[in-house]
């Protein structure tokens, strides 16, 4: 008997998320973007700061979050995107495990 398959609406995806952020290099930074995440139920795997852009004062943040509702990543990108700190959402990429 072969297998079926579920379909599932987008915004309900379950998976691991890439994402790459420029941010001002200033205490908090981090902090401001974790707690968003958070309060969107988004976990994060690992989390890296490239080194900075010392002419341009900024950073890149690297971050791997555990899985997660597709929904509620757009949800927190949005939150981030906002913030004064956020210069770009450089990528956001969807991590498929096998």
């Amino acid at each position: 008997m072969p297998s079926t398959l579920k379909v599932v609406p987008m915004s309900e995806l379950m998976t691991r998320y890439f994402m790459r952020i420029t941010v001002v290099d200033q205490p908090g930074v981090l902090a401001q973007i974790a707690t968003l995440l958070g309060e969107a139920q988004i976990s994060i795997a690992s989390v890296i700061q490239k080194e900075t852009h010392l002419d341009a004062g900024t950073a890149e943040l690297v971050i791997m979050t555990h899985e997660a509702r597709e929904a509620s990543v757009h949800q927190a990108l949005a939150a981030v995107q906002k913030l004064d700190v956020v210069q770009e959402i450089g990528s956001f990429l969807r991590v498929e495990e096998q």
